[in-house]
C-alpha cells in the first residue's frame, strides 16, 4: 500500500497533487491538514498534537469527517514520525513524505533521518519537495530523469559499504563511504537513467530534476 504523509513544511500545492492522486491512503501530520483543505482535499486520518492547526481547520475536519488522531503535546515523536507510524499501521509498505523539507533546517533533519530508519526497516521511503525528492536506500535504486540532472549521495545512519553508482558521470564501483564522506555530492545523470547501490547502510539520495 502506497501512503502519502503530509506534514507542516513548505511546498504542498500544485506541483505535488499527481502524488497525491496516486497514493493509497494520505494521512496530514497537524497543520499538513491545512495545506490538504488548500487543495480541496481530506485526509483519511490527522495526526497529531494539533498545535499548528487552526480551530477553523480542525472543524472542518470534524465536519467531512476526517478521524483525528490526537497526540500529547509533551511527546518523544514529531507530529509527521508519529503520521508515519499510523500509517504503516493501516498496512503501508511505501510512505512518501510532502511538506517534510524546508526553511526550518532542524525539522528538514529529523524528517531526512525518519526516512533513513524506514529504509533501514525494509520499507520504501522517499520525500518530495519539488525540484527535490530525497530517496532513503538500503539496497538498490533505479532513478529516472533527464541528462544533466544533479544527483548527491550520502551514507546516513553510519557509514555504507559496497556503494555503486551507475549511469552518472562520476561512477563508484564497491565504495566503501564513511559516515563523514561527501564524496557523492553533486553527481549528474548521463542519459535517462541511473542506479544506485549499496551492499549495507543506508544512502540518502537527492536528485534534483529542474
Amino acid at each position: 500500500m502506497r501512503a502519502v504523509v503530509v506534514a507542516a513544511g513548505e511546498g504542498v500545492d500544485e506541483r505535488v497533487r499527481h502524488y497525491l492522486k496516486g497514493a493509497d491512503l494520505v494521512i496530514a501530520a497537524d497543520a499538513g491538514a491545512a495545506a490538504l483543505l488548500n487543495l480541496g482535499l481530506v485526509p483519511q486520518a490527522a495526526v497529531g498534537d494539533f498545535d499548528s492547526l487552526g480551530e477553523t481547520e480542525l472543524g472542518r475536519l470534524r465536519r467531512l469527517g476526517c478521524p483525528l488522531i490526537v497526540a500529547k503535546a509533551e511527546k518523544d515523536e514529531t507530529d509527521t514520525e508519529l503520521a508515519v507510524r499510523y500509517a504503516l499501521a493501516q498496512g503501508a509498505s511505501s510512505v512518501l513524505l510532502l511538506g517534510a523539507i524546508g526553511s526550518r533546517l532542524d525539522h528538514t533533519w529529523a524528517n531526512l533521518v525518519l526516512l533513513a530508519r524506514l529504509a533501514q526497516e525494509g520499507f520504501e521511503a522517499r520525500a518530495a519537495a519539488p525540484p527535490v525528492t530525497v530517496y532513503a536506500v538500503s539496497s538498490e535504486l533505479t532513478l529516472s530523469g533527464r541528462p544533466g540532472d544533479i544527483v548527491s549521495v550520502f551514507p546516513v545512519l553510519g557509514g555504507a559499504i559496497g556503494v555503486t553508482e551507475k549511469g552518472f558521470k562520476y561512477p563508484l564501483t564497491d565504495r566503501t563511504l564513511e559516515a563523514s564522506a561527501i564524496l557523492g555530492v553533486s553527481n549528474e545523470l548521463l542519459g535517462n537513467e541511473g542506479r544506485i547501490s549499496v551492499k549495507r547502510g543506508v544512502l540518502l539520495v537527492f536528485h534534483y530534476s529542474f
